[in-house]
């Protein structure tokens, strides 16, 4: 029986995917015991470095990585090797300041232009590693993997109306990875007789506006929804799982909620 762990937006925190998926009794050492990342591994959190250690040191037929819109983003800052407003918003910059410290030996690389930081990330071993191994989506039985949501047939990706192609395989992975999944399910678009498991938009929307249990997550949460009191979230905000027919939506906004959420399939 094998077991596969999934995992969505894990953003560097390392400690809690380790704790999420301890949780549900994922074992390194067991060879049935299959890692599913489903993109979105690094930025925003404190420990890249841990998490790139982690994927690359699992043998490569335990591990399915899931190529997401945050993995562009780093390819496309490397490329330019410069930092845009987005970058430095999402983390990007910090990632690559701790990927290219690693082949410094604790040299000080703050005054290192960007050009250069840029040119170590992309010569980086545990950077390359990691890239290399991932995948647009993945199909398992009735399950398909992916970050976004699927492709759709209009090339202009037209966010209010989206069409399914059953050539989707074929589509614009880049475009697709910014799809909230939840937003475009509820819109029609599935796959016939299997299930998509994504990430990329926190599940909180689609608890909120398609279930109508608790809140959906936005950007002014820290003065909108964290008790003034405590400093805690108020439990309106429901961070678990979206799951309906022909979809599970994890991603656990980590940031803000302190969680990764991980669900697991098993298969004879």
């Amino acid at each position: 029986m094998k077991k596969y762990f999934i995992v969505a937006d894990v953003h560097s925190f390392y400690n809690e995917m380790i704790k999420a998926l301890n949780e549900r009794g994922f074992d390194g050492k067991n060879q049935d015991h299959i890692f599913v990342s489903l993109g979105d591994l690094l930025d925003r959190g404190p420990d890249p470095i841990k998490c790139l250690e982690f994927v690359n040191n699992l043998p490569k037929d335990r591990k399915i990585l899931i190529r997401g819109n945050h993995e562009d983003l780093m390819e496309d800052a490397l490329e330019r090797g410069e930092f845009w407003s987005h970058d430095i918003h999402n983390g990007t910059d910090i990632t690559c300041l701790k990927i290219a410290s690693t082949m410094l030996d604790d040299k000080d690389i703050s005054d290192i232009p960007n050009i250069e930081l840029c040119s170590l990330v992309k010569r980086n071993e545990l950077w390359n590693q990691y890239i290399n191994s991932c995948v647009d989506y993945y199909e398992l039985d009735n399950y398909v993997f992916v970050h976004g949501w699927i492709p759709v047939r209009n090339a202009k990706m037209s966010w209010d109306y989206p069409v399914y192609t059953e050539k989707w395989r074929e589509g614009n992975w880049k475009r697709a990875r910014w799809i909230n999944g939840m937003d475009y399910w509820d819109k029609g678009i599935k796959i016939p007789d299997k299930t998509i498991y994504c990430g990329h938009y926190h599940c909180s929307w689609g608890n909120a506006y398609l279930h109508g249990d608790g809140k959906e997550f936005i950007k002014k949460i820290e003065t909108m929804y964290i008790d003034p009191d405590t400093g805690n979230l108020e439990p309106h905000v429901n961070w678990e799982p979206f799951k309906d027919e022909g979809i599970v939506a994890m991603d656990a906004c980590t940031a803000i909620s302190g969680k990764v959420n991980c669900e697991v399939i098993e298969i004879d």
